[in-house]
């Protein structure tokens, strides 16, 4: 079986954009640790309520 060739420049990669233009946050690095914040906050409330 022939193996698939690769003909990509790196101007025709696919690019991958991070993020949206649509966030409150400044940095995603913020986000981030918001993020895991708030997950925190949840898993705690869950667990007093089902506690």
């Amino acid at each position: 079986m022939p193996e698939p060739q690769n003909n990509l420049t790196p101007q025709d990669k696919p690019k991958f954009h991070r993020g949206s233009v649509l966030t409150i946050f400044k940095t995603d690095r913020y986000e981030d640790l918001m993020a895991l914040f708030l997950s925190l906050l949840i898993a705690l409330g869950v667990y007093l309520v089902v506690k």
